[in-house]
């Protein structure tokens, strides 16, 4: 109901801001990086030129290196990366594709192993919430996004780019992608590619006889393709529309026991969806956005060593999710604006195998509004939200959930306090809940519909600094942000009559505090010569204070290091550019007491790349580039018995036409 009125809203503003004598504007366009020193929340961002010196495949290899995330890698390509932001949770992280949500509403967790980076031109983590006014309600739903640009609306002719990776373990991946611009109002763009690897890597076996074991059921396959167009009216509205299809066969790997490295378990997946925006500046002062969505996701789940009956286990489940968004924003003068934004999605999940007859098969209602308010004068910028959440699950068979209705609201600030320095200090803070996922409501066996949402409440003060010497050319950023973290209810999976029988139960309570800081600096040495330095540095105290009686209680959270950062340095000269990355992250420990059993080691990896770009016949642009992963060969683990690679290699290159 609320879109209805934002749309009714908008076509009579839109009716009665026309004047007859208003002056053609003049078409300005361009790329707007905003400078993330003056946002009030700490904003993080990769582009595609400076991600390329990570050695990095997919969207999870890219946001290892900003503070304050960890993500959880379960080993090898095929491996399920999910990213946590301040230890909060993955299910809080929220994912922006081209400004519309992705979701997985059965799961609650985008695996970022699966999101390419062959047609990205922009990765930004927004710690809270993006700071620009004309946002869908549901980005305002999460304790932080991560939005993914594309370059699918960038189009400017007719040119087509090819490229081809190989490397380690029979990785094979080659991509395609093809540009066309029919007018000054129409482009299109279409990329695909495949990617393929057996994944066999070897890694020091937990044995005490030093030998070497090999990694199986690593191996994996998919397809992926995107289709983009993008039609201008003008200069004041234009619409997006996006393709998606995704296909991927893969292996699990599984734990690695003692004298054990066995595992069959498979995993296919089919995403689909299409979605379209319109984006409109009403008269000077105003602006609106409209955006829809359908998505089909089947994956079906094969474990052939399952301890039942007929030892075998198979899932097939198939989810549906229409969405659709309408935003609005208005100025009132250079210091007041305001905006609304309302999303209502609905989302249904389905099961075609053994426990298809008593499953809920439940379909879900979801409507989120927002209204904002943002003030700015010179030196001071302060924004305030309040979002409205009401969610209805419905069901086929069993207990129907309670309607959960709740009003959480956000508040962020940014001031400089001496006018001559480049300096801000920035203050947030934001309550938020997570909705209990169909996997947590109705997995089979497990699924509790009683479940509570996990509430957070989340509070940043932090000051960040900014140089740019233009004589010198050189520039440098820096940023310190303290959290702190409250979760509420917390959403786990407990054993209910054995350890084979397990539900999900409300009986997690965490406080978390730490400190994020990033330092930036790039410094041009003449015509030939530049190098860039990007460090950050993260810490963390992540505490179980669900129940004081417990032998749990005041340790640390699941696989929270207490200190993890990374560092990346490029050297330019001419056509080359070299590229060395690290990682490091001290110990953690998996569930369960803190003792030296269920601890995982610390680690320190180390990456190198080499890349050389030239000119063929004047045009064709070449560009190869050489990696070496891991460079030392360590072994080590991000997750408890799942082993990552060693030693690698990759070599690449791309030609555009």
């Amino acid at each position: 109901m609320a879109v209805v009125v934002i749309l009714a809203g908008l076509i009579t503003t839109y009716a009665s801001a026309q004047a007859p004598d208003t002056l053609s504007p003049v078409n300005v366009t361009g790329t707007v990086r905003a400078d993330t020193v003056l946002t009030t929340v700490l904003v993080q961002r990769f582009d595609k030129k400076e991600w390329i010196q990570f050695n990095s495949l997919s969207v999870a290899d890219v946001v290892r290196f900003f503070a304050g995330t960890l993500v959880k890698d379960y080993g090898g390509i095929g491996g399920l990366k999910t990213v946590s932001v301040r230890s909060i949770g993955a299910s809080h992280t929220g994912i922006l594709y081209d400004g519309v949500p992705m979701s997985d509403a059965q799961g609650g967790q985008i695996d970022l192993g699966k999101i390419s980076l062959d047609n990205l031109r922009e990765v930004v983590l927004f710690n809270s919430q993006p700071p620009a006014l004309l946002q869908p309600a549901r980005a305002y739903a999460s304790a932080a996004v991560l939005s993914l640009r594309t370059s699918g609306d960038q189009a400017d002719s007719t040119s087509a780019t090819a490229g081809i990776r190989a490397g380690s373990w029979g990785f094979f991946n080659p991509s395609l992608t093809l540009r066309h611009k029919a007018n000054k109002h129409f482009s299109q763009s279409l990329n695909g590619e495949w990617q393929q690897a057996d994944g066999s890597y070897r890694f020091d076996a937990y044995e005490q006889d030093g030998s070497r074991a090999k990694r199986n059921n690593t191996d994996i396959k998919a397809l992926r393709a995107e289709y983009d167009a993008t039609y201008r009216f003008n200069y004041t509205s234009r619409i997006n529309f996006k393709a998606y299809y995704y296909s991927s066969h893969r292996g699990l790997p599984g734990e690695v026991i003692l004298y054990n490295t066995r595992s069959r378990q498979r995993l296919e997946d089919q995403i689909f969806f299409a979605q379209a925006g319109w984006q409109k500046r009403i008269a000077l002062k105003s602006r609106m956005a409209i955006n829809a969505k359908y998505q089909y996701y089947y994956n079906r789940y094969t474990d052939p060593d399952f301890l039942n009956a007929q030892r075998f286990l198979e899932n097939r489940f198939f989810q549906r999710e229409g969405y659709l968004s309408a935003a609005y924003t208005y100025e009132f003068n250079h210091i007041l604006s305001a905006a609304y934004a309302s999303d209502f999605t609905f989302s249904s999940l389905r099961r075609s195998d053994a426990y298809t007859e008593n499953f809920p098969s439940p379909d879900r209602h979801h409507f989120l509004n927002n209204a904002t308010l943002k003030a700015r004068w010179d030196r001071l910028d302060i924004q305030g939200n309040i979002l409205h959440t009401y969610l209805q699950d419905r069901v086929k068979a069993g207990n129907t959930p309670r309607i959960l209705r709740a009003y959480t609201p956000a508040i962020a600030a940014s001031y400089q306090p001496v006018a001559a320095w480049p300096m801000r200090v920035r203050f947030f803070y934001k309550e938020i809940f997570r909705v209990p996922t169909f996997n947590d409501r109705y997995y089979t066996l497990v699924g509790n519909t009683n479940l509570r949402p996990e509430y957070v409440r989340q509070y940043n003060l932090g000051v960040a600094w900014a140089s740019r010497d233009f004589s010198n050319r050189f520039t440098w950023s820096a940023s310190v942000d303290a959290y702190y973290n409250y979760v509420r209810d917390k959403i786990v999976a407990v054993p209910r009559q054995n350890l084979f029988q397990w539900t999900m139960l409300n009986v997690g309570t965490a406080d978390i505090r730490g400190i994020d800081a990033v330092l930036y600096g790039n410094k041009k040495w003449n015509e030939h010569w530049r190098t860039s330095v990007r460090l950050s540095y993260s810490y963390q105290r992540t505490l179980d204070i669900t129940n004081p009686s417990s032998p749990l209680y005041k340790t640390p959270l699941p696989y929270a290091p207490a200190h993890s950062g990374s560092g990346n340095v490029s050297v330019y000269y001419g056509k080359y550019t070299l590229g060395y990355n690290l990682l490091l992250s001290s110990y953690r420990y998996r569930q369960g007491e803190p003792i030296r059993e269920n601890m995982v080691e610390g680690f320190l990896i180390h990456d190198v790349s080499l890349a050389r770009t030239f000119a063929y016949r004047g045009q064709q642009r070449i560009r190869a580039i050489a990696e070496v992963n891991n460079l030392f060969n360590t072994n080590y683990e991000v997750i408890r018995y799942y082993p990552m690679p060693g030693l690698q290699f990759r070599a690449g290159v791309s030609v555009d036409f």
